[in-house]
């Protein structure tokens, strides 16, 4: 909790006086910033007027101030208070060890007034906490995406040391006047394989929403599945504005066969990419399986989400679709589809091959009865004759006709006209001109 000097009692306070010097004047207090869990911090200047962080060890409930110097409440608490201090020695170890940029940098570490104290970099900025609380407008989805990608890269960075964090929270990520995350109190790290030579199970750092249930039983495994669900926990608080419901109820409601108390993010009316609430939903799978098992695995899974169109989850409304850009995307395709293809022509502009005439068989020629007539010239001839014959004649009771005749002679027979229209003249073919 922070500070207030109107409301302190003196006589209770457990926090150094502002003013104070440690470690022969290298270091003098100016105010506490926040006390709670392992210890007190205090916002100090070193001998170069540079400002730092001091983090006291004074583990809550089982110490009190003598003076500057750190007791036992009691002498029960005398073993636990010695494995408190060892753990946060261990701390500060860890923190010398994770060299990055997003991990708070560790100057100097030092025991005086029977406990001891550790000598950080001061940054300038605001827990995600405050932020949330205080400047939710600043949380965009774009900053949101880039303070999950330096958490990443900080958290891998202590992990690939065989550390786990096992505190991750909105107040111990530190976003600074410049965007940058820093991750800081390492109060309850300690390795993959912890042991129990340093600290009691009990006083474990577990809070309730940002803890995964395997943390409530120190006896169960811990690996890096913890911190990515505490990190999950952590951006579920800072899209939705209050933290996701306990782990462990969690898990009693899934083990009974109920819902999850804990509705997913995708899908819902949240201000932030759908690729980051998809995986911050994953992140938070109640079994320790179903989370990514590194913080590579969820980088990984985060850029594959955005190569690809979060489907939107069932009773969700779809964005509306661009008319003007779905045309444009057919036509593209359409030209693309027709670029190998040669131009054809309209079908009244097309020269098409006029049919081959069909072979014609000769035609069979009847006389006026029908009578197939096999030999045209012949026929004409008889035809001919006959008509002469009947010409010749004379009709009953008259003279018969003078030879010669100019009139008979002239005029056309009836087989003379067919050789006519047949085209014959002199007995052969003629040829006949249109």
């Amino acid at each position: 909790m922070l500070h207030d000097p109107t409301s302190a009692d003196p006589a209770q306070t457990c926090e150094l006086p502002c003013g104070f010097k440690l470690l022969q004047g290298q270091y003098q207090i100016e105010r506490p910033l926040i006390s709670g869990g392992f210890g007190i911090t205090y916002l100090a200047r070193d001998s170069l007027e540079r400002r730092v962080v001091i983090k006291e060890c004074f583990p809550a409930g089982l110490c009190r101030r003598n003076g500057p110097e750190v007791e036992p409440a009691a002498p029960e608490h005398a073993k636990s208070c010695r494995n408190v201090l060892r753990a946060f020695l261990r701390e500060a170890h860890l923190l010398a060890r994770a060299e990055h940029p997003g991990i708070v940098g560790v100057h100097q570490v030092f025991k005086e007034n029977q406990t001891a104290y550790i000598a950080m970099e001061f940054i300038d900025g605001l827990d995600l906490l405050t932020v949330r609380e205080e400047q939710p407008e600043r949380l965009t989805a774009p900053v949101l995406r880039q303070i999950l990608t330096q958490a990443l890269e900080a958290l891998g960075c202590v992990h690939k040391l065989g550390i786990l964090h096992r505190d991750i929270s909105p107040d111990n990520l530190l976003l600074g006047q410049d965007g940058i995350l820093t991750l800081i109190d390492f109060g309850a790290a300690a390795g993959s394989t912890p042991k129990d030579d340093t600290a009691l199970p009990m006083l474990l750092a577990v809070k309730d929403g940002y803890s995964a249930h395997e943390l409530y039983k120190p006896d169960l495994p811990q690996r890096p599945a913890c911190d990515i669900y505490a990190l999950g926990a952590t951006f579920y608080y800072l899209i939705t504005g209050a933290p996701p419901p306990g782990s462990q109820q969690r898990l009693n409601s899934v083990m009974a066969g109920n819902p999850d108390p804990c509705p997913p993010l995708l899908g819902g009316p949240w201000a932030a990419d759908p690729a980051l609430l998809a995986t911050v939903d994953q992140a938070m799978s109640v079994p320790p399986a179903e989370r990514f098992q590194s913080t590579c695995a969820w980088a990984e899974m985060l850029a594959e989400y955005e190569a690809e169109e979060i489907v939107p989850a069932p009773g969700t409304a779809a964005e509306p679709v661009d008319d003007g850009a779905l045309d444009a995307a057919i036509a593209d395709l359409v030209a693309s589809t027709n670029s190998s293809l040669t131009p054809g022509q309209p079908r009244v502009a097309r020269k098409e091959a006029a049919p081959a005439p069909a072979p014609q068989e000769p035609r069979q020629m009847v006389n006026l009865f029908g009578e197939p007539v096999s030999d045209l010239e012949a026929w004409l001839a008889e035809e001919d004759a006959r008509t002469r014959r009947s010409r010749n004649a004379p009709a009953a009771g008259q003279p018969p006709a003078a030879a010669g005749s100019s009139a008979s002679a002239d005029k056309p027979t009836f087989a003379g006209r067919l050789r006519k229209i047949f085209g014959f003249q002199n007995g052969t073919p003629a040829t006949v001109k249109n």
